[in-house]
């Protein structure tokens, strides 16, 4: 009798179409035979042997080939199998990594999950690192990020609906919410915006990232990353959403405002005044990031006459001998502190900040002693980027990366009047913008004092409403002694 004979779907079409296909045939009394499909790499095959295959050969060996629901409920030693009827299905439970077994049921198989994924331990973060607070983060598997997760938050309206992105990938995503505290349209409007994505595959949080855009065109990000699950936990707390790929170590929060992205881990854990301080550091660091070099060309080739008159001097000694003017000298150096700064992305983490330093000392002390540029503007290039790196989230620094070259250009062509109109450029692009319709410059504009002050003291004791631009099904983060009464 032939395998298509004993099993109605044909198992040498599932071999031709798949590769890599493997098959374990358990004959049975009477002739028939019950063939067990997987792909080793993605099959656990110690729970394959153990769970499986020794249940299944003692039960074979015992009489006729046993019904599909006695196999089910007596006789594998797995928690996660079921009947399935569609033959179109097959592929897809393999290239999952399920384990199928056919036999002579009319047509019907059983799928069992016994798959294994290769990944890593779970690590210190390294993008989010803080001196105080959880160490664990996010890794590679979608099932051990989930668990993380519900480690700290074990309240049973957690939800997570799942959903399946890219036509050849179909990548796993998790978008994981409190019931009853998010907001439920915006939860609609994020699952929505995944479902409605067509496209070949998603290996990574960013691709999905740049999918979920309001536009295809937009600047800044309206979604924020996320490393360590504590954070993740308490965004969720917040009323926020947590999108997890499988396959990426960073998960994505939605939605997402122009000040949290200078939200800092330390600043949640920490005295309130210190975390006051650092962050309004963070705004000036940003704004040093994008204006000091456009500051200096508006000031140096239009408007000497802003300085005092004993710095006009000083900066005419400097410059006596260099012989480039201020907008090539600028450009020139930005370029090379990009150099650095993309170089030392890939050199190896080993030897990639005594590179850096050494190539940073060596750079800067030649270009003065050569008399190519002048120490202020050595200063000023060096400024801006020590300033780039006080950002907690290096996904709004790229952003503004792009838009200090549009700041050096208009202070080139129009000098102040080109800074001052690069700047309402900027702040009327992050007003008008919104992050899956929270206005993206909440709380600030539109401005609300509660939120305003719970944005600047990131304290929960001092906060008893969660934001109100989120507008949250629960509002109340700490009970008062009046309610509870």
């Amino acid at each position: 009798m032939t395998k298509s004979a004993i099993h109605p779907i044909d198992i040498d079409k599932i071999s031709t179409r798949l590769s890599g296909i493997s098959a374990r045939v358990v004959p049975c009394t009477g002739g028939d035979a019950i063939t067990v499909l997987f792909i080793r790499q993605l099959t656990d095959r110690a729970l394959l042997s153990e769970c499986i295959l020794k249940p299944l050969i003692a039960r074979a060996a015992a009489g006729k080939t046993p019904p599909a629901e006695e196999l089910l409920d007596r006789v594998l030693y797995v928690d996660h199998c079921a009947l399935d009827d569609n033959p179109d299905a097959i592929d897809a439970y393999l290239l999952d990594g399920y384990t199928v077994l056919l036999g002579p049921w009319g047509g019907r198989y059983i799928v069992s999950d016994i798959k294994k994924i290769e990944s890593k331990s779970i690590d210190s973060p390294e993008l989010q690192y803080t001196l105080r607070g959880a160490r664990d983060c996010f890794i590679e598997n979608l099932d051990t990020n989930l668990s993380l997760i519900r480690y700290r938050i074990k309240d049973p309206r957690l939800k997570i609906a799942m959903l399946e992105t890219g036509k050849r990938t179909r990548t796993s995503v998790a978008v994981v919410y409190i019931e009853d505290i998010a907001n439920p349209g915006i939860v609609k409007d994020i699952l929505q915006r995944i479902a409605k994505i067509r496209i070949d595959g998603i290996v990574e949080s960013g691709e999905l990232q740049k999918q979920i855009l309001n536009s295809k065109w937009s600047l800044f990000p309206q979604t924020g990353i996320v490393e360590r699950s504590d954070m993740a936990c308490g965004a969720l707390l917040e009323g926020k959403v947590i999108i997890l790929v499988e396959g990426s170590g960073l998960g994505l929060i939605a939605p997402k405002v122009f000040h949290e992205f200078l939200i800092s881990c330390d600043d949640i854990y920490d005295n309130k005044y210190l975390a006051l301080l650092t962050k309004g550091l963070r705004f000036i660091a940003l704004f040093l990031s994008i204006t000091l070099g456009a500051l200096y060309i508006a000031i140096i080739s239009f408007h000497h006459d802003t300085l005092p008159s004993e710095y006009i001097l000083t900066l005419a000694a400097m410059r006596a001998n260099v012989p480039f003017n201020a907008f090539t000298g600028i450009v020139q150096l930005e370029i090379i502190v990009e150099i650095i700064r993309e170089s030392l992305l890939r050199i190896p983490k080993k030897i990639g900040g005594a590179i850096g330093i050494l190539g940073a000392i060596i750079i800067g002390q030649a270009a003065m002693a050569s008399g190519m540029y002048s120490p202020l503007l050595l200063i000023i290039v060096s400024t801006e980027l020590l300033a780039s790196f006080m950002i907690p989230d290096y996904t709004l620094m790229n952003p503004f990366r792009i838009l200090k070259v549009l700041m050096i250009l208009l202070s080139a062509v129009f000098g102040l009047i080109g800074f001052t109109l690069g700047l309402c450029l900027i702040v009327t692009v992050i007003v008008s913008s919104n992050s899956f319709g929270v206005a993206y410059a909440a709380p600030s504009a539109p401005f609300n004092r509660e939120d305003f002050l719970g944005k600047l003291f990131p304290d929960k004791s001092i906060s008893p409403k969660r934001p109100n631009f989120l507008k949250t099904t629960d509002q109340t983060r700490i009970e008062s002694d009046e309610r509870k009464q």
